[in-house]
């Protein structure tokens, strides 16, 4: 004959739980994985980085080192003070300006021909595809000789493809400003590649 071993379950003391943190509250309203956030936002992220940095290579390096930097800080995310998207580009501001800096170090901001390929390679023919890098890197050279803020500005926008109040709200300045310091960076871009074209 077979025994089997019965078990009865010992019933657990009840436990109140304890009051949820504001870390907690902020966790449970994260997305439940974070490739949800990387399919949602990489390619605007990659679209701003690819507008600062000089080759398509870099522009992937620096993008995948916000998404690391994002998932290591994840907890200080707090969506009561900014979308996600917002955030992540928050990082990625601070990404590329660690990338710039180290690069001025080097004296290496110069953009040249052959490192534009991937931002002309839908345009159809050979000669309009030279015409093309020629004036992207006209564009990416005279915003080169743009203040920073001017830099970040046209970046978000043109970039990331952020509407003003995006903008806005990564900066942390008014509609109305965003609309005046994107015009006065647009006059200093068109300033700045007439002066090339003078050299």
């Amino acid at each position: 004959m077979r025994y089997e071993r019965l078990t009865t379950p010992v019933a657990k003391p009840v436990t109140r739980p304890e009051p949820a943190t504001s870390r907690d509250r902020r966790a449970a309203r994260l997305p439940h994985d974070f490739e949800s956030w990387y399919d949602e936002h990489q390619a605007t992220v990659f679209r701003y980085v690819r507008f600062r940095v000089a080759t398509r290579e870099t522009a992937e390096d620096v993008t995948s080192e916000v998404f690391m930097k994002a998932l290591r800080s994840i907890q200080r995310y707090d969506p009561t003070r900014a979308s996600p998207r917002t955030w992540l580009l928050r990082i990625a501001r601070n990404a590329v300006t660690d990338h710039l800096r180290a690069l001025r170090r080097r004296g290496s901001l110069h953009v040249s021909l052959d490192r534009v390929p991937d931002l002309v390679a839908d345009v159809p023919s050979q000669d309009e595809r030279v015409v093309k890098q020629e004036r992207i890197e006209k564009l990416l050279n005279g915003s080169r000789r743009l203040r920073r803020a001017d830099q970040e500005i046209l970046s978000l926008r043109y970039g990331g493809g952020l509407s003003n109040g995006e903008i806005a709200e990564s900066l942390g300045i008014s509609h109305n400003a965003v609309a005046v310091r994107l015009h006065r960076a647009l006059k200093r871009l068109k300033d700045a590649v007439h002066s090339l074209d003078d050299e």
